[in-house]
């Protein structure tokens, strides 16, 4: 690893030439760039969903005990790849920076430096994981059963993690540019693999029950890497593949750390919650029909709502690095607040889907009267918090393409552990209302974080980051 100063050959100093459809991120109606980026990442973000709306749904032809399995299982993936997201973070606001600036050397050198380290921390998670898997299981208050069903899911999946982690990062390169049809196109393709395998491996022909749902991922990863890597070398950034140019380096690790370590704290901060969270249900009087409805609950709430909302945020974290780079503050401020209006509207329509859709809803993902019960009221409570949670993640979205992530950071610790989490515990155990009373916390943190992420967007300190 090198720590001297990075020159680059003169081929990369050239500055970069924008198409009509690049110059809209800076230049055009902010609608339309908007646009332009978010749908290929809503479509994007919901593809992937459905892979968790097929592992849950799979894990209730399993039994109770795979579905809460799955849901501990998720968890402890999103754990994992905290480190994932720091680099991810790091790269889209660097390289979209460099690339509205109209520099296309600094651009081509981050996201080969990030490229690099995307082998490094995905091997490093694989293994992290490998060794945390089942002592996190127990950890989190799993019985031996749902325990053995998930190690059994877990320790397939995680050796997909470096594959994963690479066509991550190198999907943050294609977004950083504004390229947000490549990424859609190639992840579309991943999961369509692996639904039809999460069926195939678990239920007909092959009955390999809740292993399939664990290698089902790292098959389709392999593809998924492949092609990513292949469109990333034809394209005007493919030069960050070129192995002969500068290898790593210490410097744009700190660069890119700096801006990753506190969004990947945020990001634990809402999983090590989540992972709190499950240890209070834990003390219900019913805990694994609690876990079970958590992992309904949750997967619908991201396929509905958070997930089009994290493509918001991407999306406007890009315009927003762009137009910094090119020396247009003014623009920046206004897409995130475009694109937080748009956000909150939307998910009041999820509010009201949840809210109104309940029953059906919860009697399609479960067949246990308990976890039905439970589930339609986690729908119904925190589908009121849904305009409040769309503002938070396009907001946080806003400023993280700016590179701003330490105060956004705090605030959601604050709000999110040292809020939440007492919050929760109040209700559900000394109070005695069950999973009820969690739900109530989620929904009630969420009114509060999305209000702070608004005080702190218009305080506007996020266009002073350097990176």
């Amino acid at each position: 690893m090198s720590g001297s100063s990075i020159s680059e050959p003169e081929t990369f100093q050239e500055e970069v030439k924008l198409s009509p459809e690049d110059e809209l991120i800076t230049k055009g109606s902010l609608y339309k760039a908007i646009w332009q980026l978010s749908w290929p990442l809503y479509i994007n973000m919901m593809t992937i969903a459905l892979t968790g709306f097929s592992e849950v749904w799979v894990g209730g032809q399993l039994g109770s005990s795979a579905q809460a399995a799955i849901g501990l299982g998720g968890q402890i993936w999103f754990f994992t790849v905290i480190l994932v997201v720091a680099l991810s973070s790091g790269t889209n606001a660097l390289v979209s920076r460099f690339w509205g600036a109209g520099d296309r050397g600094q651009a081509i050198v981050a996201a080969r430096q990030s490229l690099f380290f995307s082998v490094l921390f995905g091997l490093f998670v694989m293994t992290c994981g490998l060794l945390w898997c089942r002592p996190l299981l127990r950890a989190l208050g799993a019985s031996p059963e749902v325990e053995a069903l998930g190690w059994e899911f877990l320790k397939y999946d995680m050796l997909g993690q470096p594959l994963i982690t690479i066509h991550w990062v190198s999907n943050s390169i294609f977004r950083a540019r504004g390229d947000t049809r490549t990424p859609m196109i190639t992840m579309a393709l991943v999961v369509a693999m692996v639904i039809a395998l999460n069926m195939t491996l678990c239920i007909y022909p092959f009955h390999y029950g809740i292993t399939g749902l664990g290698l089902s991922w790292p098959i389709a990863s392999c593809f998924g890497v492949a092609l990513s890597l292949y469109l990333l070398r034809r394209g005007p950034l493919g030069s960050c593949m070129d192995l002969r140019g500068p290898g790593l380096s210490y410097e744009w690790l700190v660069r890119l750390m700096k801006i990753g370590i506190p969004a990947c704290i945020q990001d634990l901060a809402w999983v090590g919650g989540n992972m709190v969270l499950l240890l209070i249900l834990a003390k219900t009087a019913n805990p694994t029909a609690g876990e079970a409805a958590w992992s309904i609950g949750l997967r619908l709430e991201e396929m509905l709502g958070g997930l089009p909302m994290c493509a918001l945020g991407t999306a406007v974290g890009t315009i927003v690095g762009q137009n910094l780079g090119a020396k247009n503050p003014d623009r920046a401020e206004l897409a995130g607040w475009k694109v937080a209006g748009i956000a909150a509207l939307y998910n009041c329509l999820v509010g009201c889907v949840l809210f109104f859709g309940a029953s059906t809803i919860a009697g399609i993902m479960s067949r246990d009267p308990l976890v039905i019960k439970y589930s339609i009221e986690y729908m119904q409570v925190v589908g009121l918090s849904q305009p409040f949670v769309a503002v938070w993640i396009a907001l946080v979205g806003a400023m993280h393409g700016a590179g701003y992530t330490k105060e956004p950071m705090i605030f959601t610790v604050l709000l999110l552990v040292g809020f939440r989490l007492p919050f929760a515990w109040y209700l559900t155990v000394n109070q005695n209302l069950g999973p009820l009373g969690t739900w109530i916390s989620l929904a009630v943190s969420s009114f509060f974080v999305g209000l702070a992420m608004c005080w702190l967007f218009k305080s506007k300190r996020w266009q002073l980051q350097k990176v």
